[in-house]
Formats: structure tokens, C-alpha cells, sequence
């Protein structure tokens, strides 16, 4: 990337200075708009005023000293984690998947056309790269004239429409470009209106008059100023590309440069900062010793290591008993039949006495007697705060690499010179190649936010977290009495599966599949997502009321936190980054347990449930996906060989509007936030119906209170909606798992997804409904949990069929992988379906297992 230079041209562009010299393009837009008798259709763009249809890369363009390639959205720089403008300003880029609107201004009575609207053409998008981050000479060339971001330099593939993107009128004055895939993270774009778009007149849709003053030619139609000369000479490059694509200069309306954030940056760093410290210690006693199985149990100390201990209890049955999950009746009813515990020898004399129903209820105990279970414990790096955990987020250790070259190499001498460099100078240094630089800006009066980005993708640790890790291994006397047949561990140990919970649940919650797990002979590994079960929080919440922040006991939005999107991204990282320490640390297990504790760290497995599962794809993908060049020989210290997902989604910002769980919970809690009316009308309904917890309220008073609007007040705040859900979107697609799909397939991994989408009757009288969590589709294209699927590249499976694929469950709901309350029959077959892909990928080939058909659509 070259040193940026900010010229007055592209300050005036932004409306940061006047245009200068005589008649100003203000001046201009009056004189066109009077000279119209019904004035066009035109495209909003009016820098002058800062309005700008968006994405956009001009908004890229600094406002002060600090360069870091984020977007500059707000007008000052005031900290406000609630303030999703905000939350934007710290990316380094758009959305890759949420639909975008193109705006226009109409005269009275005039409207978009909807079938050009909705034809291909009238919108085309290119692959593109700008002036700042190519190598290519012509772009170079280009930079030599003019530097500034959003400057594009060549167009590439041509984005399909009906395949890659659609469009649509969204209203008199607006369109909507709705993504079918999402768009390549970090990768510029050239979106381009063209003449192909009409009005309800029938007429060409143009360019504002800014817009179509700075597109003529600028050798035959020079304007005034030299700043209107020289932002006249940039728009003539985007012409002058597009008339390569078989554009001429009449066709084009509108056209912007804009780049999609650059998600999996951060993680991938986060990936192999954690392998660095074992790959040189590795090197090193592999070169002392020529033996790579010496040099691995020497260098493994520099992994994340698990401590296990015995549990306080010695089996899932004896915990599931503590919970009341197997209430009294079930106990006494076992003691009846000579079952007092997870004795074998009191199992098989329950097997061998012939009663059906003696065997069916010792059957039904057995598979949580077949997970012993054991304690511990690992030490991770922890990215978010614990002293503000509702407003903080993960941080960049070191100076921004396009801020750096903005300055250039005299001035950042100048400061090292000077002794201005922070704690994680030599971290920034080996991490990046010589490349990065831990330096305090403030000495030169420059406010460094830390953003991280491609340019700054490695995260500060605030702290080292020792997280509970819950384990269970099975018992070889349950086992050899449910095969008929001694069974043993096997020589390398027990293949072992990583657990990973849903919001609001925890890590013991996932002891409800461990016996199948089990039975199967797999080992379980598990610990919480972050803010909830074991590692929640004591801390202040935004009301300033000092309270345990844990989203298992107290709100799910401790986690899903709408007060601050940034937060909410990196909660999501977080869990992300854990799944992927703690797949290191099965590497070095310190084993202090009685029973002893083997597992097989050369064949782990993922599974996922719900929120689980969300973050389960991105860490799979990731972990799954080599190193590169440099650590790439280390790839299988993170290698998971299966996986299933059950009940996923993507693009999970948007699909949380759409959630029968979660949906008017969030919409109501945003109205609530900007509402003193609705707060009011809220605290009297609670008042007058006796609830005392706030959210419970408002999941019900929020549907009463939005249909008693007019339509007119329902329209609006439903806008307010959509631009939270495109703010939201684009802020946490740096963890959504649609951003990973693509790179889940690439892996090959086979891929188990399981998706409650109901049909079967009910037995009362009714039928059972889809997945009430997370929705099958969302109300935009790519969320819920069929884009998801589809993304990955998974086909429908309704009765074995090896490799990988979607099961859809004509009944249960979105817990039924760990609660059979709903429909028996659906957890087992769930259950059954994730034991037996696991064993068969063991075995040596993938197999989705389908006993029960009746549970399973056809």
C-alpha cells in the first residue's frame, strides 16, 4: 500500500472545504435543478452535503491525522458503544452479505420504475481493485496522479444477477441490492447505475447534477476550479474502467468504489499467534534431536495445556440426579428393579431377567452411566475486558500498517527514536514481519482507537482466562455391556469430541448427548462460551448497577449485547478463539484424575449446538483451513475431522429480527432505547400484569404495542429496524458463520446439519412448528439456517447416505438435540444421527445414519 496523500481535492469532495475558485458545484446544481420543468429521477450523491448513498468508500477518506482505513461515518469522534454509527467507524469495510439501499430523488409524483428496477443491468457490480492496495503498474500509474481510498484502478469479474445478486424498488425513491451470496470479505467492489433504470416517466434515471457536472469528459468539457478539475480527472477513472466493461460515458448514472470488511483476518492471526511459540520450540528440538515425536512432547508445554482432576460427581447419571433432570420417581423406580447407581453388574442382571419393561428402563438410564466424568481447567487468552464487559471489545496491539504508511518510515524512525513505543512492540515486530509497530500516536496529538482491521489484524490479550473445562470419557464396563463384546480404549486413547453450548445455556447443559457420545466410544471435551455458566461476571452494567453479567442465569443479551455491536462482534471471536485454544490444548493434557484421562489428540470432532453451532462453523472452517507456507506443517495440532451443527444459522444479526424467540425482545428493547413513551407504556403494562423482569415484558408487550400503530408508525419504526439490522450485520460479520462457509467446504470436513422444520402432527390436534430459535429462512435471503446450508454446499439427506448433508426434522424443537421432552423420537434420532457420523468417520467413511425415518422429511 503507498503513503497516503490527502489533496484539497478530496477534502472538497467530502464537503470538508469549499470548492474554491469562482462558481462553486453548488452554484452549478442550482442553475440544472432550475432549468427543469419536471426535474429527473436522479441518484442521490452530494458529497458537498454529506449525502451519500452507501457503501462508499469515500467515507474511508480521514477526517483528522489518523489514517487506519476505517470508515469515517459520524461527524465527531465521541466513544459511544450504543451508537451503531459508531460501531461502523471501527470497521474496515461493508457488509458482505446484508442487503444495501441505492436512493434517488424524485419530483412530487414520481417514482422508481419496479420492473427495471427489478431487471438485470439497470444495477451491475465488478470485482475491483483501488489505487491504495494494488501492485499492478497501471494502478500504480494512477497513484502517481491522485491518492486517496476508493479510487479504483482495474475492474475484474463481473457479479451475476439472479445468481450473485438481486434487486428490487423498496419504495418511490428507493431500491434495495440484496446479496444471494455474500461477497468476498475484504474485496473491492464497483457498483454502477446505468440507463437502464427508468422512472414511472418513463425516463432515464441520471446522475445528480453534481455527479453529471464532474463525469463529462474532462479534456473536452474542463470545468472551472482546478479542485473541480482535479475531482472532475477522478470520477473520469471510473468512466474510463467502466467503458472497458462496454460502458460508455452516457450510460453511467452513478458509480462508487467500496470494500467488504475483511472477516477471518483476525481470527486467522489469533490462529496462529497460538501455534507460534510450540512451532519454534518444535523447530528447534527437531534440529537438536532429528526425531519430529521428540520435538513434539518437547515443544507441547507451549500449548494451552488442560489440568484434569475427578469430578465431584463420578457420571453423568449422578449429576443428572443432583440437577433433578432424572427426578426421585426415576430413581426410586430404578431401585425397584435392583438398580441403585451406575453399577454394570446391577445393569446386566437388569438386562438378564427378560422383562420388557425392566429392560426398557434400564436401557433408557444406561447411556448416562456410560460417561464418566472428570474436571478441568485451561488457561487462554482472553481479548475483551472483565472489568466492562457490556461496552468494551478486542483491540489492535499494535499501530495500524495504513496509518504507518500514511506517516512514512521518517516519521514512525522518528517516534521509535523517541522512545514512543508501548509493550507490544516486539510482539507487532515477530508477528508481522518487522512489519508493525506498538507506537503511542498521542505523542505526536494523534487518538489511535486500535481498530483492528487487515492493516492491524493482531488483538491485545487484556488478561490469561482459566476456564472450567468439563470432560467425559467412556466407561469400558458399560461399553463392553452394551456391545455384548469386551470392549477396550483404544492404544492412542479415546477419540475425542469437542462441545460447544447455545446462548443462555452451558457447557454441563451438553451432558445430555455424552452418552450416546459415549456408547459410540467417544471422549467429551467442553467449556462455556464467554458471559455465560462458570465464566460469568461481577461487574457494572450500563445502568450502572453493579450485577453478575452472565447470559446463562441472567439475559441473553448479555452476550447478544444490542447496547454495544462491537462487543457483541467480539463475544462472538471470543467463543470463536477458544474452540480453537482449547482443540490446541487436547495436545497437553496434564492427567491428575483417578481413572485416568487418554484422549486421542490426533482424532477430534465438533459439536455444535445453536449458538454452538454459529460459532462451531467458523472455528471448523478456520481450524480446518492450513496455516500457510510458514506453519502450515503444524495444520494438524487444530484438525477436527467431522462435524455436526445442529440448529445454526447465518447472517445472525438479521435473523435475530425474524426469531420467534428473540425477535421482539430485540425489537422492543430498541424501541425502548429511544422511546421515554414506550418505556412509560411499558412499566405500566408490567406494572398492571405483575412481571417483574423487564425482557420477559417486553418479548410480549412489544407485539401489542406495534399492532396498535398506524401504518404510517409502523412503517417508520420498522425503517428504524432495517437500518439497525444492516448496522448490526455488518459490524458482527467478522464472526457470522456465512462469512466461513465457503472456506467449511473448501476444507472438505464432512459436514452433519441438523434443522427442526416441523410438519409431523403434534398429537394435539395441531402440527409441529419450524424451528422457533433460529428460523429456516429469514426474511433477507442469506439468513437462517437454509442459506447456511446451502453455503456449505450441503444436499438433503432422508436416509443414510454417506458424506455430508442436511437432515430437516419433521419434528422436536430447537433444544431437541438435548432435551426429549418435546418429541423422544426426535432427540434420539438426533442423537443417534451425531454418534453414528462420528463413528463412521472413525471408521474411515463419513455416514449420516438415518434409523428412524418418520422423524426425518422425505
Amino acid at each position: 500500500m503507498k503513503k497516503l496523500i490527502l489533496s484539497s481535492t478530496i477534502a472538497a469532495v467530502l464537503g470538508l472545504t469549499g470548492c474554491g475558485g469562482g462558481e462553486t458545484l453548488a452554484d452549478k446544481q442550482k442553475e440544472a435543478s432550475a432549468s427543469e420543468a419536471v426535474p429527473f429521477t436522479r441518484v442521490v450523491f452530494d458529497p458537498s452535503n454529506s449525502d451519500l448513498n452507501i457503501p462508499n468508500d469515500l467515507l474511508v477518506i480521514p477526517k483528522g491525522n489518523l489514517f487506519d482505513f476505517t470508515l469515517n461515518i459520524l461527524a465527531d469522534e465521541v466513544v459511544d458503544p450504543a451508537d451503531p454509527q459508531y460501531a461502523l467507524g471501527a470497521l474496515d469495510g461493508w457488509s458482505t452479505q446484508h442487503p444495501f439501499s441505492m436512493r434517488f430523488t424524485v419530483a412530487a409524483g414520481v417514482e422508481i420504475d419496479a420492473v427495471t428496477a427489478a431487471a438485470p443491468g439497470s444495477i451491475r457490480i465488478y470485482e475491483a481493485e483501488q489505487v491504495l492496495e494494488s501492485d499492478e503498474a497501471i494502478c500504480q500509474a494512477i497513484a502517481a496522479e491522485v491518492q486517496a481510498p476508493g479510487l479504483p484502478c482495474l475492474l475484474h469479474d463481473e457479479l451475476q444477477f439472479g445468481v450473485d445478486f438481486v434487486t428490487q424498488k423498496s419504495s418511490a425513491n428507493t431500491m434495495s441490492i440484496v446479496p444471494l451470496k455474500p461477497l468476498k470479505p475484504g474485496q473491492g467492489y464497483v457498483i454502477v447505475v446505468t440507463t437502464d433504470l427508468k422512472d414511472s416517466l418513463g425516463r432515464d434515471v441520471v446522475g445528480s447534477t453534481t455527479w453529471e457536472l464532474v463525469k463529462q469528459d474532462p479534456t473536452a468539457y474542463p470545468l472551472g476550479s482546478d479542485a473541480q478539475k482535479q475531482l472532475q480527472q477522478i470520477v473520469d477513472f471510473f468512466v474510463t474502467l467502466l467503458d472497458g466493461k462496454g460502458l460508455s460515458r452516457d450510460d453511467v448514472s452513478y458509480a462508487a468504489y467500496f470494500t467488504t470488511q475483511s472477516a477471518g483476518t483476525v481470527l486467522s492471526t489469533v490462529k496462529s499467534l497460538n501455534v507460534a511459540p510450540y512451532a519454534q520450540a518444535f523447530g528447534q528440538a527437531y534440529a537438536a534431536t532429528g526425531s519430529p515425536t521428540q520435538a513434539y512432547l518437547a515443544a507441547r508445554e507451549y500449548l494451552p495445556e488442560v489440568a484434569v482432576t475427578d469430578y465431584v460427581v463420578p457420571d453423568v447419571f449422578t449429576a443428572f440426579a443432583a440437577q433433578g433432570i432424572i427426578t426421585t420417581e426415576q430413581i426410586q423406580g430404578l431401585a425397584a428393579i435392583g438398580i441403585t447407581g451406575c453399577n454394570a453388574a446391577q445393569f446386566q442382571a437388569a438386562f438378564g431377567t427378560g422383562n420388557a419393561q425392566v429392560i426398557a428402563a434400564a436401557s433408557g438410564v444406561m447411556p448416562h452411566c456410560a460417561a464418566q466424568m472428570r474436571a478441568g481447567s485451561i488457561n487462554l487468552p482472553y481479548y475483551l475486558s472483565k472489568e466492562n464487559p457490556l461496552g468494551d471489545w478486542w483491540r489492535s496491539a499494535c499501530t495500524s500498517g495504513a496509518q504507518l504508511q500514511a506517516m512514512g518510515a521518517e516519521a514512525v524512525g522518528g517516534l521509535i527514536a523517541a522512545g514512543a513505543v508501548g509493550a507490544n512492540n516486539n510482539l507487532c515486530q515477530l508477528a508481522s514481519d518487522g512489519q508493525l509497530f506498538d507506537l503511542n500516536l498521542a505523542a505526536v496529538g494523534i487518538d489511535d482507537p486500535r481498530n483492528l482491521t487487515r492493516f492491524a489484524p493482531i488483538p491485545a490479550a487484556t488478561t490469561v482466562d482459566n476456564i472450567p473445562v468439563q470432560i467425559t470419557v467412556p466407561d469400558t464396563a458399560f461399553l463392553s455391556l452394551y456391545n455384548q463384546a469386551p470392549t477396550t480404549m483404544p492404544a492412542t486413547g479415546w477419540p475425542v469430541v469437542i462441545l460447544q453450548h447455545g446462548i443462555t445455556s452451558k457447557k454441563e447443559d451438553m451432558l445430555a448427548i455424552t452418552g450416546a457420545l459415549s456408547l459410540a466410544g467417544f471422549a467429551t471435551i467442553a467449556i462455556d462460551h464467554p458471559l455465560h455458566g462458570a465464566r460469568g461476571v461481577v461487574a457494572t452494567d450500563t445502568n450502572g448497577v453493579e450485577r453478575e453479567i452472565n447470559a446463562s442465569t441472567m439475559s441473553a443479551t448479555d452476550y447478544m449485547n444490542l447496547a454495544s455491536l462491537l462487543t457483541t462482534r467480539d463475544n462472538v471471536r471470543q467463543s470463536i478463539s477458544d474452540i480453537l485454544g482449547l482443540r490446541l490444548g487436547i495436545h497437553n493434557v496434564d492427567d491428575g484424575s483417578t481413572g485416568g484421562t487418554m484422549l486421542d489428540a490426533n482424532n477430534v470432532y465438533f459439536v455444535g449446538h445453536s449458538l454452538g453451532a454459529i460459532t462451531g462453523t467458523s472455528a471448523v472452517a478456520l481450524a480446518n483451513t492450513t496455516m500457510g507456507e510458514t506453519l502450515g506443517v503444524f495444520d494438524g495440532l487444530y484438525a477436527m475431522k467431522a462435524t455436526t451443527l445442529a440448529m445454526p444459522g447465518g447472517s445472525v444479526a438479521a435473523f435475530l429480527f425474524d426469531s420467534g424467540a428473540f425477535g421482539n425482545l430485540v425489537k422492543g428493547s430498541l424501541v425502548a432505547a429511544q422511546s421515554a413513551d414506550f418505556r412509560a407504556a411499558l412499566g405500566a403494562y408490567m406494572q398492571a400484569n405483575g412481571i417483574a423482569n423487564q425482557e420477559q415484558a417486553i418479548s410480549v408487550f412489544f407485539p401489542l404495542f406495534f399492532n396498535s400503530l398506524s401504518a404510517a408508525e409502523q412503517a417508520e419504526i420498522s425503517a428504524v429496524f432495517q437500518s439497525f439490522s444492516f448496522a448490526a450485520q455488518t459490524v458482527t460479520d467478522a464472526g457470522d458463520p456465512n462469512n466461513y462457509a465457503g472456506m467449511l467446504a473448501a476444507t472438505e470436513t464432512p459436514v452433519h446439519l441438523i434443522e427442526v422444520v416441523g410438519g409431523n402432527d403434534d398429537n394435539d390436534g395441531g402440527t409441529w412448528k419450524s424451528d422457533q430459535v433460529i428460523p429456516n429462512q429469514g426474511s433477507i435471503p442469506l439468513a437462517g439456517t437454509e442459506p447456511l446450508a446451502a453455503l456449505i454446499g450441503l444436499s438433503s439427506v432422508s436416509t443414510t447416505t454417506p458424506g455430508s448433508g442436511i437432515v430437516r426434522f419433521l419434528e422436536g424443537t430447537h433444544s431437541s438435540i438435548l432435551d426429549p421432552g418435546p418429541s423422544l423420537a426426535a432427540t434420539a434420532e438426533m442423537q443417534k444421527q451425531t454418534a453414528g457420523f462420528m463413528q463412521s468417520t472413525n471408521a474411515g467413511q463419513a455416514t449420516i445414519v438415518v434409523t428412524d425415518t418418520t422423524v426425518v422429511k422425505q
